[in-house]
């Protein structure tokens, strides 16, 4: 599943999230259009290795390591989560904390990924010590933490690979209560010899992390909670009634037209018949509901109705041509 993007509409314009876009995709770019090499070098380099970390080593590599990714469709997919989830986090924290909560994201992420290591099997843990970890994953996973904290009936648009491609839409609460569960299981997969290579504790910790840090730094949905309601009395407004247009079919007799209408919820002195030459129109209009229906005729008829009647709201009557 891959999201497109959501309903909620930020009520301020983003900056911060599309620096952070900005700022992940030009550094990726900056390295890989240089080469393979240079950008394996890049990774070894500005990744967050977890023993130099334990050692108090290269500690500004916890911040470099966020912007870095291993090839384009990591980075891809970071960013798509990134753009849907992050402009609503940032409306609801300010820009400001919005990049606090970011960063502090990511470094939890990052210390709970090197923790995880010494849980997993000895036979692991020398080898995951030495192995840089790379990409936004885990900041952006305190995002969606947070979003699922405070947007957890926002509909979410979906692209589902699944025999065919399709999009569906999902609740947040849904989407990203799958997400977790699937991080958790494959978290506990990865403390095994069945270790995919992905930092999944990373994202466990940095999601957690999201839903504490988007309440401690005072962050609140937008949206219902900022009406502002008015102590003055309110005038009620009039609205007009929802016009319908009813099913009606004109069967030709012999010398006449016999006209059937459906017109359900309408009492019979609701309705009105008008007939000319060539034309018919049908109304009627009870409390807030009202129908209206013109409708063409085959031949000149006269406008006198004949065998008029209206039973559990279906019309009927007749017209007859005119010599």
């Amino acid at each position: 599943m891959l999201p497109i993007h959501d309903e909620n509409r930020p009520a301020i314009k983003p900056y911060v999230n599309y620096g952070l876009l900005f700022l992940n995709v030009a550094v990726f770019f900056f390295f890989f259009l240089q080469g393979i090499r240079t950008l394996k070098t890049s990774i070894l380099n500005l990744g967050a290795v977890p023993s130099a970390i334990l050692e108090g080593k290269e500690l500004w590599t916890l911040f470099t390591s966020m912007f870095m990714h291993a090839d384009p469709v990591h980075l891809f997919g970071n960013m798509i989560y990134l753009w849907v989830f992050g402009d609503n986090i940032e409306d609801a924290l300010g820009h400001g904390r919005y990049l606090v909560f970011y960063l502090l994201g990511g470094f939890v992420a990052s210390f709970t990924h090197i923790a995880s290591l010494f849980v997993a099997l000895p036979a692991l843990s020398p080898v995951g010590l030495s192995v840089p970890s790379v990409g936004a994953s885990g900041a952006i996973s305190a995002v969606l933490g947070a979003y699922l904290l405070l947007y957890p009936r926002a509909k979410i648009r979906t692209v589902v690979f699944y025999i065919f491609i399709t999009v569906i839409t999902i609740p947040a609460f849904y989407y990203l209560g799958f997400w977790f569960l699937y991080q958790l299981m494959m978290g506990f997969l990865s403390l095994t010899e069945l270790s995919s290579g992905i930092a999944f504790w990373a994202h466990i910790g940095g999601f957690v992390a999201g839903f504490i840090l988007v309440k401690v730094l005072g962050g609140r949905a937008r949206g219902k909670q900022d009406v502002i309601l008015s102590r003055e009395p309110v005038r009620p407004l009039y609205v007009s009634p929802r016009v319908r247009t009813p099913f009606v079919d004109v069967m030709v007799e012999e010398d006449r037209v016999r006209v059937l209408a459906e017109l359900p919820g309408v009492d019979e002195d609701d309705i009105i018949v008008r007939a000319s030459d060539w034309e018919l129109i049908i109304s009627a209009e009870h409390e807030e509901l009202r129908y209206y229906k013109r409708v063409g005729l085959p031949f000149r008829v006269s406008p006198k109705v004949q065998e008029y009647s209206f039973r559990n709201g279906v019309l009927s009557f007749a017209l007859s041509k005119r010599a």
